[in-house]
């Protein structure tokens, strides 16, 4: 519709002064200014009407004042010119944290420099120490609001705090921003909670689906160990089925629900099994089993056994304190060693030095034999510079064996006159030792004659003397 006012005023040529418009962005974070330019001579923009356009449409934060000044010095008509910034809200970034071990495990065999695969060691146990870090956190960021142009806020979105990590003997640091592990264990991530578990559970054999085990804590096995397989642990190690052919090591105690048969098991505490056959066995602590047969065991406390078939029957068996069962030795005449006396630790040291001193005397053999064949050289002159280092090599290192074997068997003699000092156990039999038995306390031996039924044999008075049981 024309607006007839208007255009009799511009016939008439009245003037018109410029006009200020005010508007705003969708999000109100700007304002902007349009200036009508006048005509016939009308008033060019001023500070002052600017303002109270502004006022009018309520543009109360941050305004451009430099700009506002400079416009009606230099105005530019029919254009959009930004007067006001609003603040744009900063939202808040949530908590994040970094898990500093594997949560999925990579069964595939290894491949060996060879080429081969190596089925054994898988590694599905993440094993940790008391102390390890485990987890860091990195802290929410809380952001800021923002504002309109208008004044009004603009409200952001915090950061949030995760759910709790902890899981089982877990901790925060005390700046709340790691996880650490409480104890020695197996570390894992299950339902959003970090966990470090005192035992590891199998719920399967160990074969080839799991691979060797290596954990801190304690395991138990609710099947068998394959032939070949090793578990090795801190702690305990519980097996519910019979074993052949397997190697076992604990920090604690070891029990086999179903016994053991050619096995090596080594732990620092007790060992407890239905049966042992064949194996080589050492535990620190006691040995308790129904029977044991053609074995190799040393152990520093009491050797026991127990049952409607309590035996011990071929093999060496080594006791810091007693050693008692019902049968001792076997009536075929199966040569059954039995020695007792010894704590653990100087068991362990003795079989060591029995073992390697005549290693050793065989390498020194070996070296005079090359020694003495340098000489022969040396003596015809045809010793080279090379064959000269070779023989001061030999002769340093006879001279090293020689004072090594020295001194080992200085530390047997000592290992036997403590054993002596510190007096000896029994072995104590509740049904028949049998004959060609052998027995050892201290330095003592002696080889039984015949049958001797519910005795014990006990050190006294510089000999092996015999009485009940």
């Amino acid at each position: 519709m024309i607006n007839i006012l208007d255009t009799y005023n511009e016939l008439d040529g009245e003037p018109i002064d410029s006009k200020v418009e005010v508007s705003l962005s969708s999000d109100k974070l700007k304002a902007y200014i349009n200036i009508i330019p006048p005509k016939n001579g009308g008033l060019k923009p001023d500070l002052e009407s600017i303002e109270q356009a502004l006022g009018k449409n309520n543009i109360i934060y941050g305004l451009d004042k430099e700009s506002l000044i400079d416009i009606p010095k230099n105005p530019q008509y029919n254009k959009n010119i930004i007067v006001a910034h609003g603040i744009k809200p900063v939202n808040g970034k949530d908590e994040t944290f970094e898990l500093l071990f594997k949560t999925i495990r990579d069964l595939k065999p290894k491949i060996n420099e060879d080429g081969t695969a190596d089925f054994y060691n898988l590694e599905i146990v993440e094993n940790v120490k008391k102390g390890q870090v485990l987890c860091k956190l990195t802290p929410p960021v809380e952001g800021f609001d923002g504002m309109t142009v208008t004044g009004k806020k603009i409200p952001h979105i915090p950061g949030k705090r995760l759910p709790t990590l902890l899981g089982k003997n877990v901790e925060f640091n005390e700046d709340q921003n790691i996880i650490v592990s409480k104890i020695d264990g197996q570390v894992d991530f299950e339902k959003g909670k970090i966990n470090v578990n005192e035992t590891l559970y199998i719920n399967q054999n160990v074969d080839h689906s799991t691979g060797n085990i290596k954990a801190r804590g304690n395991v138990i096995i609710k099947g068998t160990i394959n032939p070949g397989f090793v578990v090795e642990t801190t702690g305990n190690i519980e097996v519910n089925e019979s074993i052949s052919s397997a190697t076992l090591k604990a920090g604690g105690n070891i029990i086999l629900r179903k016994g053991a048969i050619s096995s090596n098991i080594i732990c620092e505490g007790n060992f407890n099994s239905s049966f042992i056959e064949n194996c080589n066995v050492f535990a620190k602590g006691d040995i308790e089993a129904s029977y044991l047969m053609n074995s190799d065991v040393k152990c520093g406390k009491s050797i026991k056994t127990v049952g409607r078939v309590s035996r011990i029957v071929g093999g060496n068996y080594t006791a810091g304190k007693n050693i008692e069962s019902y049968i001792i030795g076997s009536p075929a005449g199966v040569i059954t060693s039995i020695e007792i006396g010894a704590e653990s630790d100087t068991i362990d040291r003795q079989q060591k030095l029995l073992k390697e001193i005549p290693q050793l005397e065989k390498k020194m053999d070996s070296l005079k034999t090359l020694i003495t064949l340098l000489h022969e050289y040396e003596k015809a002159n045809r010793l080279t510079n090379e064959k000269k280092k070779m023989l001061d090599e030999a002769n340093f290192s006879y001279m090293e064996i020689s004072n090594t074997i020295a001194k080992g068997k200085e530390e047997l003699a000592k290992i036997s006159e403590s054993i002596k000092a510190r007096g000896y156990g029994r072995i104590i039999s509740h049904d028949t030792i049998y004959a060609e038995t052998i027995v050892r306390i201290g330095s003592l031996q002696t080889r039984i004659q015949q049958n001797l039924y519910n005795k014990s044999l006990y050190y006294a008075g510089e000999s092996i003397n015999i009485g009940n049981a």
